[in-house]
């Protein structure tokens, strides 16, 4: 029927590169070859993202600036899919999955952490890429973990790899635009000592005893990327 809106679904698994850039598969582009929009809403069910939209020559269409902000608010890493379903007009409802291939959990305040022993303790992952061995780095905490465990009221951060060494890290507050939350100073000093490289991911896992103090401790989990 003329005029007629035909959701169309696609789905696709994320492999390294992903973070900062996004291919459509081919044969969803061919049905959108008639789009001209340059831009794309996502909506998840923890908001809206504003992604510019390009097509290369042979019509495939990449999702590139507001992606990686969509990444890190999502938390994505390698392995998790992610479900697309275009309303028209380039606007998608989204859906994330796991490896597991369950629904993805984003971090929140447990309703009653004490009595409730199946309730791990908030987290965020983070896919390592070239800014972060920068030596003053700015590495962006993903926007849900940091409202939901207040870390913009939190002046600085103390990771514990591995080997249970303690890292300081200093925690900036930005609020020019989007609001968002930094670790700089002392972060060059874990990336080097775990000799983290491009690829390695780390599972960030807020020590539940640090919510009400002025310093977050979290503890990480390193998995290497493969050579």
């Amino acid at each position: 029927m003329e005029g007629e809106i035909i959701s169309r679904h696609f789905f696709n698994v994320m492999t390294p590169g992903f973070q900062n850039h996004f291919n459509l598969p081919s044969s969803f582009c061919e049905k959108l070859k008639d789009e001209n929009s340059k831009r794309a809403i996502l909506k998840s069910r923890i908001g809206k993202w504003k992604i510019d939209v390009c097509r290369n020559s042979e019509g495939i269409i990449r999702f590139e600036k507001g992606w990686p902000q969509f990444v890190n608010d999502h938390c994505l890493s390698i392995g998790d899919f992610v479900v697309f379903e275009h309303t028209g007009n380039f606007h998608f409802n989204v859906s994330v999955f796991d490896h597991t291939a369950c629904e993805k959990e984003f971090p929140v305040e447990p309703k009653n952490e004490r009595h409730e022993n199946n309730t791990r303790n908030p987290h965020f992952v983070l896919t390592m890429k070239p800014s972060f061995a920068l030596r003053q780095p700015r590495v962006n905490i993903p926007i849900v973990f940091a409202r939901s465990s207040s870390l913009g009221d939190k002046s600085s951060a103390t990771l514990r790899d591995p080997h249970k060494r303690a890292w300081p890290v200093k925690l900036v507050l930005e609020t020019n635009g989007r609001s968002r939350v930094l670790m700089c100073r002392g972060w060059h000093d874990f990336y080097v000592s775990n000799q983290l490289k491009d690829g390695d991911i780390c599972r960030f896992e807020l020590n539940h005893g640090s919510r009400q103090t002025k310093n977050a401790v979290m503890d990480v989990q390193i998995s290497r990327a493969r050579v």
